[in-house]
């Protein structure tokens, strides 16, 4: 699989390509010394590292949007309780900051947001505030099945949601890391061009 790469990538594996092939030919004319020689085994290097940062990148971006999908609504329409006629319009974020999505029922011809967040970022908070909630009720709840049955609920989400936890931060701490990575790899790209295209004005004197 190839890598996706930046502009700035491809167009210094493109002038890597093109110097390597000028650098061969001049060393074995004997035009140019053996340091051109190091120079190649440098490019080559350099080109399997952006190659494999490229790949890094994929499998990161890839992951986040797994991880995305996994929050899937299962809104209806809040006038006809039906999901039959329902289009994806956009998204809305509410007071908290929690991202949402908008829908249009095509049927009754009104807009409403889902009343849950729409990725696992804004869902972790929004489970906890429920569950906080829920267990407040839960204790003023005299009805014993009826407090048995949601204490059930009530740890099965724990449960997921311990769960999930752990995926959000393993993502977020790779996003992190490629991030910083991205900034090294984006200097040292920019700075080896710079070097490659004086290289190659000396060759063409």
């Amino acid at each position: 699989m190839t890598p996706n790469l930046t502009p700035e990538e491809r167009e210094l594996i493109k002038l890597v390509g093109f110097f390597k092939k000028r650098a061969e030919r001049m060393i074995e004319e004997q035009k140019v010394d053996q340091e051109y020689s190091q120079l190649i085994e440098t490019c080559d290097k350099l080109v399997a590292q952006i190659e494999l940062h490229g790949k890094n990148r994929d499998i990161v971006l890839g992951e986040r949007e797994q991880l995305k999908s996994l929050v899937k609504d299962n809104a209806v329409c809040p006038k006809c309780s039906s999901n039959a006629n329902m289009k994806l319009i956009g998204t809305d974020v509410n007071d908290k900051g929690w991202k949402s999505n908008k829908y249009k029922c095509r049927k009754c011809n009104i807009e409403f947001v889902w009343n849950a967040p729409n990725n696992p970022w804004d869902m972790i908070p929004y489970v906890e505030n429920f569950l906080s909630d829920l267990e407040a009720k839960l204790q003023a709840e005299p009805d014993q099945s009826l407090k048995e049955h949601t204490a059930g609920v009530l740890n099965l989400m724990k449960a997921n949601l311990d769960k999930l936890k752990p995926v959000v931060e393993a993502s977020d701490l790779d996003l992190a890391e490629l991030e910083e990575r991205e900034k090294e790899m984006a200097d040292m790209v920019k700075k080896f061009k710079k070097h490659l295209l004086i290289e190659k004005i000396r060759m063409e004197d």
